[in-house]
């Protein structure tokens, strides 16, 4: 089934709305949350943090659903089974071993000595002292980095990032240690995705601004008729004609708007200039706009400006060195094997599940 942008933002804006509405309940008696769901190597998962890591998969369960089979939210979805996949079931799972994987993380950061406990009250008890750590900065007058008090799932995904950092600088001293020769054949496999410097692209460019004043007021009307007249060169050029003798034959000397020619470089030196500036033009060329082809009409809205390129020349430039990426190599091979190491852990681990408990737990 294909689906346009339009329907994909309809569906967005749809999931959005109706996530607010959707609530968890568990059918356990008195259950404060500290019921045992599951125990992962010794270490409980408890329904309350089983329904907080669930209440999260709730907008991406909804779209997957939709974009992959077609079925948008409505009443009965979490019950009903489309094509053999139950919508509950899918997000209890991805909960699950979303908790899972951390609750391995977690039992290796207290094995590496940098925290003192892998439950949810030891996690709950750090973000109840970050808190306070921020409470404390304000009344001082001390700066202090985004909000004055951390909700729990900004406050989770910044612990455990940097946790996740201080695992991987951990572990790359034993168990992911890596030799000078293993980091030569990573670079080797990445240099062609990751390492590659700038082509120098010799370009030629036609542009004309649509903006009214300093304030970047727009004139609407204006706007059309630029963007018309440039679709006429883009046609000539696409004919054959050279963009010097395009806007020669279309540029009237009474013209409310002037064209501008201008003949360009994107290298090495220029390319963050244009990549912060001229973000659409970049992506164009750095895309591979082959010698002698044309751009389409390009709408840089930073710039306030219509633009028409066509690359005269363009060398490669090889690659970054070995030495200049080796942080980066370092890092990427860590990362990968940080993963894998955590995956096999995973597949090791003795994990218990109170049947009774997860079933009871339901969207609703």
């Amino acid at each position: 089934m294909k689906f346009t942008k339009r329907k994909v933002v309809a569906a967005t804006v749809l999931v959005l709305s109706i996530v607010g509405a959707i609530v968890l309940y568990a059918s356990v008696g008195a259950d404060s949350g500290q019921t045992s769901i599951a125990m992962v190597n010794g270490s409980v998962i408890t329904t309350q943090e089983f329904k907080s890591e669930l209440e999260k998969q709730i907008t991406s369960v909804i779209d997957y659903f939709y974009q992959s089979k077609g079925v948008a939210y409505g009443k009965n979805f979490w019950e009903t089974d489309y094509n053999g996949e139950n919508p509950e079931e899918t997000a209890k799972k991805r909960a699950l071993d979303e908790i899972i994987r951390l609750k391995i993380e977690l039992e290796l950061a207290e094995q590496h000595g940098l925290i003192q406990g892998t439950s949810y009250e030891d996690l709950l008890h750090e973000m109840d002292k970050e808190n306070k750590r921020r409470l404390a900065s304000i009344k001082a007058r001390e700066p202090i980095y985004g909000p004055v008090q951390l909700d729990e799932s900004t406050f989770m995904n910044e612990y455990i990032s940097k946790l996740r950092t201080q695992l991987k600088e951990t572990l790359s001293e034993d168990e992911l240690n890596v030799s000078e020769e293993e980091l030569k054949r990573h670079y080797e496999l990445l240099k062609d995705s990751l390492f590659t410097m700038e082509d120098r692209i010799r370009f030629q460019k036609i542009s004309v601004s649509y903006r009214e004043d300093l304030q970047s007021n727009t004139n609407n009307s204006k706007k059309q008729s630029i963007k018309k007249r440039m679709d006429a060169i883009k046609l000539l050029l696409d004919q054959g004609k050279e963009m010097d003798q395009a806007i020669s034959e279309l540029q009237a000397e009474n013209d409310a708007f002037m064209l501008r020619f201008t003949e360009e470089n994107l290298n090495k030196d220029t390319a963050g200039t244009y990549f912060k500036s001229q973000a659409v033009l970049y992506s164009v060329l750095a895309n591979n706009l082959g010698v002698n082809q044309v751009s389409s009409v390009l709408d840089e809205t930073m710039q306030g400006e219509y633009v028409l390129v066509k690359v005269v020349d363009r060398e490669k430039s090889g690659y970054k060195s070995y030495d200049e990426s080796k942080r980066n190599v370092w890092k990427n091979y860590v990362d990968t094997a940080y993963g894998d190491y955590l995956d096999k852990l995973i597949r090791e681990a003795k994990v218990n599940i109170d049947e009774s408990t997860y079933k009871k737990i339901h969207v609703h």
